[in-house]
């Protein structure tokens, strides 16, 4: 029989195309090949640097009311409830608290779920017990809050983990409804799309996806969503190369870090690391049965099955997983029953971050600039842990918000900072009246004169230049003519324009003598004056006019925090840091923050003695509204107040925190506002949320308490009435020195017989 010509033409074509196509995928895949799997090893997702809070440990002993620590329970996402068997939750019975701490990877490593009975007792926690085994405990570390991401340019959040961490529930239910037959298919399973027909048919509903994981991952991770052929063969070709050069886990991992979750505003939520925080509060390897089933079904589509918008339809379908989950023996009958009868429940909010703290988070991002990174920290992540605070940073920004209660002045701005002088951190930060407006961020970038907060340095300063420096040194309170820096005569003034004539340096602090400050910071020189700011951090210009004595010269507060920390730090210096360590998201150590060798710029006891002055401007100086407020609980401070009332100040030393306040406007406009009336307030209400640890006026060594004349600072005996105690270096008394600090002349007798 005779072939027909048409039909071999059509063979040999048919056979042509056929190895062009070949030819071509060949040639294609090696092409993917080469690309792809560099991408896909490397690059695969982006993950955002997650910022915390500092974690919050309780100690037994610990000042702390109950309803505190439920408060910082509440704010973690932890659960009230009659049963602390599983972690999130915690129950109240009296004065007793017992609370499931969750697993958590800190800065300084993992720790394990703990659950622990904390008894308190007249406002203190009197006992931590581990349950059920009973041991003593001396504390217990509860994880630290989320307070922000800074995110890569794509705007996804993620919180990478590990196949290890998640739930081999989750696991297991993820395969059974997207891919049963993941481990031993190649990426690409004709007969997929048989079974999904064939298991939505038996359901009555679509319980089941044509596409592999692999070719979910690959569509999520480079295609678009367009529904044509050419996307579906790329597709196809790339889930071929993926799954031929990486192991099924390592798949499977991605793509529990990559599965789209829905949006918290501009952020898209990925991963079932954050979905699980984000819907419910807890990490993912804390989610019960109902909780796994709920995201799994939410993985057909996130916006049509938005539990917040659309709960009837989503615990229809959560419902459909569980009873697949029970139907393959992943759930027993009973967790079966109990899971779907328990409501759809999760976070109120539409926020992953519920407190945003800009102006926190703008000096974090700043620090972060400097610290040296893995270049390619966007693959592993970041979890940062700073010094925050919440209580403080909170009550600062209420403090702040409040302005001066019963003084309404136009455009008034301010700033607060809280530093921990020991740590040197920031634990609070409030560059503006409203905490929220990102912008211009005062507490930073703000450089206003200091005014009267120049006067503890320049005794310091005296202090540590001569020996003989001491708090009863004697000085004048007289006026002064001096020539300004346009070569004028200049009269400087104290603020009541009155003279008080002699007195000793502790006075003149105390009670804010302008007078006596020119004159020691003039004795002292204005160039040692510039070096010892620049000792204690001040980097931005200093001009070297006498003027300087009176405080002229522009700080930041935040500069000004560095200033006092290191007097209240025994005259060590520290620059003052919001990040304490950071490690990639699986708990890999990238940063800690050093601890630099102690640099002392001052003597222990000249830091000490500057302390004890500031602490009398609290007791009965121009501060003692203060010491009125908190009776009993020993302070230092100091306020200031620059010309025409332009700008209130006030630093505060307790035995913690070194708290800055300042009021201005940004025009520069009067207030009428002085450090005692503006400031001052405003530390005295931080101070009524976030209450102050006594400061330690026990002197140091080689120092100690002694009497000396008021006015003079001459040596006088105890029983004097007008002797002031003051810290000193051993003083001897001089014989027969009398309470006007002179020396009686002995008659010829006396000096024969003694009397």
């Amino acid at each position: 029989m005779t072939s027909k010509p048409w039909l071999n033409y059509i063979i040999k074509t048919a056979l042509k195309i056929g190895l062009l196509v070949v030819v071509v995928s060949a040639f294609y895949l090696i092409y993917l090949d080469a690309t792809l799997t560099r991408v896909f090893a490397n690059q695969r997702y982006q993950a955002p640097a997650l910022v915390y809070a500092a974690e919050k440990t309780l100690r037994t002993g610990d000042v702390i009311e109950k309803a505190q620590v439920i408060d910082v329970l509440e704010r973690l996402s932890y659960q009230r409830s009659g049963s602390t068997e599983a972690t999130g939750y915690f129950s109240v019975s009296g004065e007793r608290l017992m609370v499931h701490r969750r697993p958590f990877d800190f800065a300084d490593g993992p720790k394990m779920s703990q659950r622990v009975e904390l008894n308190f007792q007249r406002g203190k926690i009197a006992s931590i017990v581990s349950w059920p085994d009973g041991r003593q405990l001396d504390a217990i570390q509860l994880e630290p809050q989320l307070i922000g991401r800074i995110n890569s340019l794509s705007n996804e959040d993620r919180l990478l983990v590990g196949l290890e961490v998640i739930p081999n529930l989750m696991t297991e239910t993820l395969l059974l409804v997207e891919d049963k037959n993941f481990y031993h298919h190649s990426g690409v399973s004709p007969l997929s799309v048989l079974r999904a027909l064939a298991a939505n048919i038996k359901a009555g509903r679509t319980v089941q996806g044509g596409s592999t994981l692999t070719q979910q991952l690959v569509k999520n991770l480079y295609l678009t969503r367009e529904q044509t052929l050419w996307r579906k063969f790329h597709e196809a070709m790339m889930s071929l190369v993926i799954d031929y050069r990486f192991d099924k886990n390592t798949i499977l991992e991605t793509y529990f870090n990559e599965v789209y979750f829905g949006q918290d505003g501009r952020h898209a939520i990925h991963g079932v690391g954050l979905a699980s925080q984000y819907y419910f509060g807890r990490q993912v390897q804390e989610l019960t049965a109902d909780q796994v089933a709920l995201l799994i079904a939410m993985v057909k589509g996130p916006s049509y099955y938005d539990p917040r918008r659309y709960p009837e339809r989503v615990r229809e379908r959560r419902d459909l997983v569980l009873r697949l989950m029970y139907e393959n023996d992943l759930l027993s009958k009973s967790d079966f029953i109990a899971a779907i009868e328990t409501e759809i429940k999760v976070r109120a909010s539409r926020r992953l971050v519920e407190d945003s703290f800009p102006h926190y988070l703008e000096r974090v991002k700043e620090e972060l600039n400097r610290i040296k990174l893995p270049p390619n920290w966007q693959e592993d992540g970041l979890k940062i842990f700073t010094a925050l605070d919440i209580e403080a940073q909170h009550r600062a920004e209420r403090v702040m918000a409040d302005g001066v209660p019963g003084r309404e002045i136009a455009d008034l701005e301010g700033a607060l900072v809280v530093s921990d002088y020991r740590s040197g951190t920031l634990v609070a930060l409030v560059g503006g009246r409203n905490a929220n407006q990102v912008g211009f961020n005062r507490a930073i970038k703000a450089l206003r004169p200091i005014g009267s907060l120049i006067k503890p340095i320049i005794y310091t300063t005296a202090m540590s230049e001569s020996e003989s420096m001491e708090l009863n040194s004697h000085v004048v309170d007289e006026p002064v003519t001096l020539t300004d820096e346009q070569g004028k005569p200049w009269q400087p003034q104290n603020y009541d324009s009155e003279f008080w004539g002699d007195m000793t340096i502790y006075d003149a602090l105390v009670y804010s003598r302008n007078l006596p400050a020119v004159r020691i910071g003039l004795q002292v020189g204005i160039e040692t004056l510039i070096t010892q700011l620049r000792k204690m951090g001040v980097v931005t210009p200093i001009r070297d006019y006498p003027s300087l004595t009176l405080g002229a010269v522009e700080m930041s507060p935040l500069a000004v925090s560095r200033v006092f920390s290191t007097i209240a730090n025994d005259g060590v210096f520290q620059p003052l840091k919001t990040i304490n360590a950071i490690t990639t998201h699986d708990g890999l150590p990238v940063y800690e923050n050093p601890r630099e060798v102690r640099k002392h710029v001052l003597s222990p006891k000249v830091a000490y003695l500057t302390r004890y002055a500031m602490a009398g401007v609290v007791s009965k100086g121009t501060a003692n509204a203060l010491g009125q407020a908190f009776p009993g609980t020993p302070m230092a401070g100091k306020t200031g107040t620059t010309n025409d009332y332009k700008d209130s100040w006030f630093v505060s030393i307790d035995g913690r925190y070194v708290v800055t306040a300042w009021l201005g406007t940004d025009d520069n406009q009067t207030t009428w506002l002085s450090g005692s009336s503006g400031a001052l307030p405003m530390v005295s209400r931080f101070y009524q949320k976030v209450q102050p640890a006594p400061l330690s006026l026990i002197p140091v060594d080689g120092l100690t308490f002694q009497s000396f004349h008021k006015k003079l600072g001459t040596r006088i005996p105890d029983s004097c009435q007008q002797a002031v105690i003051l810290p000193a270096p051993p003083t001897p008394l001089a014989e027969d020195m009398n309470c006007d600090a002179q020396v009686e002349e002995k008659s010829w007798l006396e000096r024969l017989f003694g009397g």
